[in-house]
């Protein structure tokens, strides 16, 4: 099982807080090669019947000496999970969860740059207050 990021629970509240409910936590990703797991997947019913579900990947990047391999790994973990959803075919949507801070101090114009070309969906959150801050889709 994997290890809980220490922000997982103020993530988790802000997102609910925007009408998501926690599905499985963590939800474990399957392929023909390897398996995985994302730390939350949720849902939300839309004005329809339609339901939509979004699994998140959480990086609290706790420690100072280790933003650039904590970045590496999110970077890299989130493009194998998003393969392998799209290979099992599943209706996710996958976001990387960073907290606000974080994402101000490590994100500079050439993270940016990674994130724009790799289409990277990323969510901030501002874990003082709980809240989701932005929701960044790269087209």
């Amino acid at each position: 099982m994997p290890a809980v990021d220490q922000c997982q629970e103020k993530i988790v509240r802000a997102l609910q807080k925007e009408g998501w409910q926690v599905r499985a936590a963590p939800y474990r990703l399957l392929s023909d090669y390897r398996y995985g797991y994302a730390d939350v997947e949720l849902s939300r019913g839309t004005n329809g019947n339609r339901e939509l579900i979004m699994l998140i990947e959480i990086k609290c990047f706790p420690g100072e000496g280790s933003t650039t391999s904590d970045l590496y790994e999110a970077i890299g973990q989130y493009l194998i999970y998003r393969a392998m959803i799209f290979d099992a075919t599943l209706p996710h949507t996958l976001y990387l969860a960073v907290p606000e801070d974080k994402y101000s101090d490590i994100f500079d114009p050439i993270v940016i740059q990674v994130v724009n070309e790799s289409h990277i969906k990323i969510v901030i959150v501002n874990l003082e207050t709980e809240m989701v801050v932005r929701w960044i889709e790269t087209p």
